[in-house]
């Protein structure tokens, strides 16, 4: 019996994961499509652009945010 709740909180926490690693995979996409976003307005408009600088600064903190989420995720 003991052995039967095991197994079957097992499954459940296996879920869990499951869900919270699609979740963050869902989460770090959208960081990807942002990251790939600034470098085309980087590439395209170059250092005549008033935001120039601000766009790197986002870019490597959405960076460290992706980064960060995914050591996260490495470790469910």
């Amino acid at each position: 019996m003991s052995d039967r709740l095991i197994e079957e909180n097992d499954v459940s926490i296996d879920e869990v994961k499951e869900q919270a690693i699609a979740k963050h995979m869902s989460d770090i996409k959208v960081m990807n499509n942002l990251i790939m976003a600034i470098n085309e307005n980087i590439i395209r408009f170059g250092r005549t652009s008033n935001v120039h600088d601000q766009l790197l600064d986002l870019k490597n903190q959405v960076q460290k945010n992706k980064d960060h989420l995914q050591d996260w995720i490495n470790k469910i």
